[in-house]
């Protein structure tokens, strides 16, 4: 609000009126005096006067007047892009571009689009295009973005199981051990001949087909999945052996859902390895005991013994920590009420069934790092909505599944980008695209210098990407800091 100007400021308008100019006004706000020029001015389209004014600055005692600040032009960006996430995830999927492109040459663009999309929690079709004209574009593509395009693509990639064979085949690392598992997938698609009836863990009955996956254990990798119908078993598998190559002398390792003597023949006839679970009721516990040794895995003392069985050789482990878990477990159980058989001698213990005769501490290890393929059904069910489905054919609900199944390796290439910087502990991949995504590409006709954020800066730094620091960053970040505080002051002599 403007209040009555000072007696100072009245004299100097009236020697401005006096020496003929008009139209000055003077306010006072704020304990400044605003000057402002007014006039009216005719307007023929209304047939009125219209009211025209002007701020000429602030009036000082010496009767100068400081000129307003020169209105700054506005800044008119033309395109405003992510940058940082867009270049990590690049990064990642660079090394199944090529055999991507080689697979599916007219639908890659549409493909890599999806995979961008999902891997940043935006994978519905009606975002995903919206999502990709936000990134700064990497890879130089120009796919389709409507909804329509992306439905369209998802069905043709669906439908290409030979496509899909050849992209797997061109995948595959060499590893000389890989993990082989099934997991249900609760879906809420219409209309498709895969969902079977099934049943939640709360027993509630929810559609559900199957999604088998093989990893290589000394990589940790993805590298083959196929959608199943859901009432298929753990048998199912075979299928696998003869559409996917692998090579001779490559060891299965396997969940107890795959003991089962045919199937492990089959594995035999393609000449290749396993190593497998038995189930608790099994008669190889009637064969087998723990007194051959012990050794140590990790925290835990391990017993374990060995013998020849019909499926080949068998192996069975006692872990002396799990079994106080489970007898400590059973006993909790039955004070609540609750039908618990307390089994003494297989409390904590195992068997393993290996086709070759290999040390138990080796077949020990084998078996506990197929733990990366339940890690990768989590991520991909959790972390990318695998389990969220709304399609309304097989061929749709297969596309869908082999776009989850490349986003799971891309984020799984960030995750070995953190776990060689050795900073699981701190940072997720959702962490890392979030921080990256902060840097912008900015193009317009003024110039403008975007900061590098510190945290940017020092997660570049650590990661060994050095796109937004420099190595002089990781030195800096590396030296320990200086101590704090004041030296303790010497003892007089005694």
């Amino acid at each position: 609000m403007s209040c009555e100007p000072d007696q100072w400021a009245k004299d100097w308008l009236d020697r401005q009126r006096a020496e003929g100019k008009t139209g000055l006004t003077v306010e006072k706000r704020g304990g400044m005096h605003i000057v402002k020029w007014a006039t009216t001015k005719w307007d023929p389209e209304t047939k009125k006067r219209k009211k025209i004014s002007e701020y000429r600055g602030v009036l000082e005692p010496d009767g100068t007047i400081v000129p307003p600040r020169p209105k700054k032009e506005p800044i008119i960006i033309d395109k405003l892009a992510e940058s940082g996430s867009a270049r990590l995830l690049k990064l990642t999927t660079e090394p199944y571009f090529e055999h991507l492109k080689f697979a599916f040459p007219s639908d890659y663009p549409e493909i890599i689009e999806l995979v961008f999309a999902r891997c940043l929690g935006k994978g519905e079709l009606s975002k995903a295009g919206r999502v990709w004209d936000t990134l700064e574009n990497v890879f130089g593509l120009r796919p389709n973005t409507s909804p329509a395009s992306l439905s369209k693509t998802l069905q043709r990639v669906g439908q290409s199981r030979g496509s899909q064979d050849l992209f797997f085949d061109r995948l595959r690392d060499g590893d000389c051990q890989m993990a082989i598992d099934m997991s249900v997938i609760f879906s809420k698609a219409n209309g498709t001949k895969m969902n079977k009836k099934g049943y939640n863990r709360f027993r509630l009955s929810c559609p559900q087909f199957n999604l088998l996956m093989g990893c290589g254990l000394s990589s940790g990798r993805p590298q083959y999945m196929k959608v199943l119908p859901g009432n298929n078993k753990e048998g199912a598998a075979v299928s696998m052996l003869d559409e996917f190559e692998i090579p001779k002398g490559t060891f299965l390792v396997m969940d107890r859902g795959y003991s089962d003597s045919k199937f492990l023949a089959q594995i035999k006839e393609k000449e290749l390895e396993y190593v497998v679970a038995v189930k608790r009721n099994s008669k190889t516990y009637d064969i087998t005991d723990t007194k051959e040794g012990m050794f140590r895995w990790r925290k835990s003392a391990v017993a374990f013994g060995h013998c020849e069985c019909d499926l080949g050789w068998a192996y069975r482990f006692e872990n002396l920590n799990h079994r106080n878990d489970e007898l400590v477990d059973n006993l909790w159980a039955q004070e609540q009420g609750k039908k618990r058989n307390l089994n003494s001698e297989k409390a904590g213990n195992f068997i393993v069934v290996s086709s070759k005769e290999l040390p138990a501490q080796e077949v020990y290890r084998i078996y506990k790092t197929r733990c990366e393929i339940e890690n990768l059904f989590d991520t991909a069910k959790n972390e990318l909505s695998a389990n969220k489905s709304h399609m309304q054919d097989d061929a749709h609900v297969m596309g869908f599944l082999f776009i989850v199944f490349l986003s799971l390796i891309t984020r799984f290439g960030i995750t070995k980008l953190i776990e060689n910087a050795d900073l699981l502990s701190t940072y997720s991949p959702e962490d890392v695209l979030d921080i990256f995504g902060t840097m912008k590409i900015i193009e317009s006709k003024t110039e403008i210098r975007q900061v590098v954020p510190k945290d940017v800066r020092d997660l570049d730094a650590k990661l060994g990407l050095f796109w937004y620091s420099t190595p002089e960053d990781l030195e800096k970040l590396q030296k320990k800091p200086k101590k704090r505080g004041r030296k303790p002051k010497a003892s007089p002599p005694s």
